[in-house]
């Protein structure tokens, strides 16, 4: 079975005369027969795709190669979203914010986790030899995360650390309010539309837990807000237009809201499908979640939503 690199040097594939005992990281690398029991203990849940069941020959080259670089772009970002919750995590703490804050982002922590291995192993049950026919698409790069470290409070402070909300407010409306909110409509089209039962067992799997982040970021940023100073405010308002746009580049695939405004999209199974969405779907979803769930829920905190909507065209 093939490997998703990632890492310094990882478009070459393994470097096994510059490192014959431990070469290339790869995403889905054993580690010892004891911290794989432990793994498979904390993070897999049953069902478990069967994905030796899978039948590649029933499928032709082309569809598999398609669903796979899809499969593969969902595991780095799933990859990333590991990243973004361990910073999250780190700076709640540092924040002093209540355990019942950390609790649930350590089952976050847990389900990307999850969510990066099966994506991963989906790409690679479509395509097993991709990641050395076609090394980039399938790489892992060092994760980013889409803002600035966070700050650090005074150690000695009994102030509470106003300038961490602030910061953790963008992220936690980032990754979960916007982030796991788009995941949700996107993962059950995914779902819908693959006629193949390991693909669509893989997105129910991750499906079902994107409706806990999601609910956890809204939650989240719900205690945060009342706790942001006017700096704070003005910083999260700042923010906004930015995160709207990173995510129409991101999502709605070159598509602006004029070129599916009125378009009717179906949802169904219908030719073989692996686990794919067209560029349309992508974007009909991107817009009509903004639209009906992530808009609405930022008004609702009295964040001026409108306004950042209508700014972040400048920044498309």
């Amino acid at each position: 079975m093939g490997t998703l690199y990632f890492g310094a040097g990882a478009a070459e594939g393994p470097a096994e005369e510059a490192a014959p005992d431990f070469g290339v990281p790869t995403l889905l690398d054993g580690v010892s027969e004891r911290l794989g029991a432990m793994h498979r203990h904390q993070v897999h849940r049953d069902p478990w795709p069967d994905f030796a069941a899978f039948d590649r020959d029933a499928y032709p080259f082309a569809l598999r190669r398609a669903a796979a670089v899809q499969w593969a772009g969902r595991a780095r970002n799933e990859h990333g979203s590991v990243h973004q919750f361990s910073a999250l995590l780190h700076a709640f703490s540092e924040a002093r914010a209540p355990v019942e804050m950390l609790g649930p982002l350590t089952r976050l922590l847990t389900d990307e986790v999850r969510h990066a291995e099966l994506c991963a192993a989906m790409a690679l049950a479509c395509d097993p030899e991709g990641p050395e026919r076609e090394p980039a698409v399938f790489r892992f790069a060092v994760p980013r995360a889409p803002w600035r470290d966070a700050p650090r409070p005074a150690r000695d402070s009994e102030e509470p650390p106003v300038r961490l909300y602030a910061w953790a407010a963008d992220a936690v409306l980032t990754a979960c309010c916007i982030g796991e909110t788009l995941s949700r409509p996107l993962l059950a089209a995914v779902e819908t539309v693959a006629t193949e039962p390991t693909a669509a067992a893989v997105a129910a799997q991750i499906l079902r837990d994107e409706h806990l982040h999601a609910s956890f970021g809204w939650e989240a940023l719900t205690w945060l807000v009342p706790r942001l100073d006017d700096e704070g405010r003005a910083f999260l308002r700042e923010q906004l237009p930015r995160r709207f746009a990173g995510f129409e580049r991101s999502t709605a695939c070159g598509l602006r809201a004029e070129d599916v405004v009125d378009q009717e999209l179906v949802i169904a199974p219908g030719e073989p499908n692996l686990g794919t969405l067209t560029k349309q779907a992508y974007a009909v979803i991107f817009f009509a979640t903004f639209e009906q769930e992530i808009l609405p829920g930022l008004r609702a905190l009295d964040l001026d939503a409108d306004w950042a909507w209508s700014a972040r065209l400048s920044l498309l």
